[in-house]
C-alpha cells in the first residue's frame, strides 16, 4: 500500500479510505483490468463484419499487448494464484474474464458458420492461456504467434479460403 500511495501522490491514509483493504483494491483493479480488455476488443472489432477468422486477430491483439514492455502475464491467472482460496471474489472475477473471452471466440466462430463452436471456443481458450503463460516467461509474442498457427489450423476446415502461410512465413520473436 505504501508504493501505491506514493505512485498516487497520496498518503496511505487517502487510499485505505478509498480502499478498506488491500484486497478490495485488488478487486477493483482486475474489474478495473477486466473492462479495460473487453472495451480495447470491443473497440478493435467495432465495425467489423463478423467472421470466424476473427479469432485470428485475437491473437494478433494479444501479442500486441505482450509486445509492450509492462506485459506481466494474464492479471487474473496471477491474482487467483495469489489470492483465489482466501478471497473468493478474485476467483469469481478471473472466472468471468475467461468465460467472457471463451463467448467472445464462440460467437465468432458461430458468426461465421464454424458447427459446435462452443469445442472449438475451448481449444482456442486453452491455446490463449498456454501463450499468456509462456509469453510471461520468454518476454516476447512468440507464443502467441505459434498459438495463432495451430489457431489457423483448427479453423482451416470450416472456411473456404485461408492464408495459413501469409502470417507463418512473417517469423516469430
Amino acid at each position: 500500500m505504501d508504493l501505491i500511495a506514493e505512485a498516487a501522490e497520496v498518503t496511505k491514509v487517502t487510499v485505505y479510505q478509498h480502499f478498506k483493504s488491500k484486497e478490495v483494491l485488488l478487486l477493483h483493479c482486475l474489474r478495473w483490468r477486466l473492462d479495460s480488455r473487453e472495451g480495447s476488443l470491443d473497440a478493435h472489432f467495432r465495425g467489423k463484419a463478423p467472421s470466424a477468422t476473427q479469432v485470428l486477430e485475437v491473437f494478433d491483439w494479444l501479442a500486441q499487448r505482450s509486445s509492450k514492455g509492462n506485459y506481466h502475464g494474464c492479471a487474473f491467472l496471477k491474482a487467483t494464484q495469489e489470492l483465489g482460496s482466501t478471497v473468493p471474489e478474485v476467483r469469481g472475477i478471473a472466472l468471468e474474464a475467461k468465460r467472457l473471452m471463451r463467448k467472445r471466440l464462440m460467437t465468432m466462430l458461430s458468426n461465421g458458420g464454424v458447427p459446435h463452436p462452443e469445442q472449438l471456443s475451448d481449444t482456442l481458450a486453452l491455446l490463449i492461456e498456454g501463450a499468456q503463460a509462456l509469453s510471461l516467461i520468454e518476454q516476447g509474442t512468440r507464443p502467441f504467434k505459434a498459438a495463432r498457427r495451430e489457431a489457423e489450423h483448427l479453423i482451416a476446415p470450416y472456411l473456404d479460403a485461408l492464408p495459413i502461410l501469409a502470417y507463418s512465413a512473417r517469423g516469430a520473436n
